[in-house]
């Protein structure tokens, strides 16, 4: 299959390495030295136990890939618009598109550039850093669950996940995506922009009480705007299960949020926290901790004109 990877950063990366093994891969990012490195060394993925060279092509646009059977997203949330209309030369009439970005409202911006029935809501747990150009470290790997908005069964579905786990990459079937996306939400929502206004790895949030019980406060306004939205989450098990348990298995990941803040780049705050607080607001139910926690960011970004 030809596959599309939009934004090779760690993510990106990753999913786009292991697909290279049984499939025609594109990697399209505008960092010149990571398509550099990419086409002339290969792509290293390092994990605790090993390294391994892989061979997908890297390219700095669409119109270098041109139309493929499957378009991964992986740019940041907030370029997901700009990004699909500098790249509508992936996308023929059947063409797939698969997101499994961070945050909440990644389809309505997908919708504009891809037929309904070939739009793909996906989560991840697992995670990547970006070590240099060319080479990322696989912090750990964990399920990917794929499904449709309205959670219909899809032929597209069952093919992708096979397609998955062909190349090593553990995935199911969801006929419930949303609430998987809310989950993910409530994982982020915790972890993203305590870690990146801290300076710390995700396996902190297991070593500080303070940091735990902040991450804690988010999810529950979390958890409390998707019930108001149809979804029972419970933020004490989500806590126990991602920001304990889950740093056994990915607690040296730098969260993608800490990576933004290091390379002094727009966070996706808006689409994770933020998102919490515009939901909140329709249903009117009070975030004062995401609130905060967005506007630190906001000015953690604004102090990158300062350094």
């Amino acid at each position: 299959m030809k596959i599309a990877i939009l934004g090779a950063g760690a993510m990106g990366s990753l999913y786009g390495g292991l697909l290279s093994q049984k499939n025609e891969v594109y990697l399209i990012d505008i960092w010149q030295e990571h398509v550099e490195q990419i086409n002339k060394n290969g792509l290293v993925i390092q994990t605790a136990k090993e390294e391994k060279t892989y061979r997908p092509q890297a390219v700095t646009s669409a119109a270098q890939a041109g139309p493929a059977d499957l378009v991964i997203i992986f740019v940041k949330s907030v370029h997901t618009d700009t990004a699909l209309a500098q790249s509508r030369e992936l996308f023929a009439e059947h063409t797939i598109a698969l997101t499994l970005q961070n945050g909440y409202g990644n389809d309505e911006d997908i919708l504009p550039y891809v037929q309904a029935a070939n739009l793909l809501i996906g989560t991840t747990a697992s995670g990547a850093t970006v070590l240099q150009a060319g080479k990322v470290f696989q912090a750990g790997i964990g399920p990917t669950n794929i499904g449709t908005r309205d959670n219909r069964a899809s032929e597209n579905i069952a093919k992708i996940v096979r397609l998955f786990n062909d190349c090593g990459i553990e995935s199911y079937v969801s006929d419930n995506i949303m609430e998987a996306v809310w989950t993910k939400l409530m994982v982020n929502v915790g972890i993203n922009a305590v870690t990146a206004l801290l300076d710390v790895r995700n396996g902190f949030l297991a070593e500080s009480t303070a940091a735990y019980e902040v991450a804690e406060a988010l999810v529950k306004e979390g958890t409390a705007v998707a019930k108001a939205e149809g979804y029972e989450l419970n933020a004490a098990e989500i806590a126990e299960k991602y920001y304990i348990h889950g740093a056994k298995v990915v607690g040296q990941n730098r969260s993608s949020m800490l990576q933004d803040v290091d390379k002094k780049r727009k966070t996706e705050i808006e689409k994770i926290n933020g998102a919490i607080v515009r939901i909140g607001k329709k249903h009117n139910i009070a975030t004062p901790y995401n609130e905060l926690i967005v506007k630190l960011i906001n000015a953690k970004e604004d102090t990158y004109s300062l350094q």
